[in-house]
């Protein structure tokens, strides 16, 4: 059997695996005026770290969705020990169960890039309140990203497609998004030099022997991040619904 990155993050139940780790979730919502009726999705919550933070800081109405059983799993294990736990199910970002017009914020920390793109901002935009927020963290190549490199990273990833900064502002354009901002550009180059972590994770600290086809993915996935870190980076994007 052949495991995907995402399987990897499941079974060494991973936080904050997206680039900036729990220090960028922390400062990322710092500004929104977020009380305990606000309603947020946690879109691919993972192991439930940020629906944990978020509830715990705020105490928001908060719902916390992932494909993945094992990490459904962990994020429950996560919000029982809340005295207001947030409210997790599994889910497809491409097809949500959710009402039209039912959260206020939604926020997706490197999520939709493994998705198709197209079809999981447009069901953002039809469960996202008018003037709602969307937060993304997303991966994102580079210019002087070759097409070899491309399709590299798209048959690790399992990728359909690797947006530039530029596709990631057309496609939110597309499903409706106005008041498109990028907060924050980097290569993962820039982030090592300064001190960023590409994750709460790079230290490799939940790679374990006995499962050793599970650890490689992770190797891998981190020599393939320093192996194209010029060419490779995030953005960091707010987007409103209007």
């Amino acid at each position: 059997m052949k495991y995907s990155y995402e399987d990897a993050l499941a079974y060494f139940q991973v936080p904050f695996a997206h680039p900036g780790g729990k220090q960028l979730t922390s400062e990322l919502l710092i500004n929104e005026p977020i009380t305990t009726e606000t309603t947020i999705l946690d879109a691919g919550c993972g192991t439930g770290s940020t629906s944990y933070l978020l509830s715990d800081i705020y105490g928001a109405r908060i719902e916390a969705i992932d494909k993945h059983a094992e990490m459904v799993q962990a994020a429950r294990r996560k919000a029982s020990l809340l005295a207001k736990p947030f409210h997790v199910s599994v889910g497809n970002v491409e097809k949500l169960s959710f009402s039209d017009q039912q959260f206020d914020l939604i926020l997706s920390e490197s999520v939709i890039v493994f998705t198709n793109v197209a079809n999981t901002l447009k069901e953002f935009a039809r469960v996202l309140k008018d003037k709602g927020r969307l937060y993304l963290i997303e991966m994102t190549k580079e210019s002087s990203m070759t097409s070899e490199m491309e399709e590299e990273m798209k048959a690790f990833y399992q990728l359909e497609k690797l947006l530039s900064e530029k596709d990631w502002t057309k496609a939110l354009d597309t499903a409706g998004f106005k008041k498109v901002e990028v907060l924050k550009a980097s290569t993962i180059a820039e982030m090592i030099a300064e001190g960023v972590k590409m994750g709460d994770d790079s230290s490799h600290q939940h790679i374990k022997l006995l499962k050793e086809d599970l650890s490689q993915v992770l190797i891998d996935h981190y020599q393939l991040n320093l192996q194209l870190s010029n060419h490779l980076g995030y953005r960091v994007i707010r987007a409103m619904k209007t």
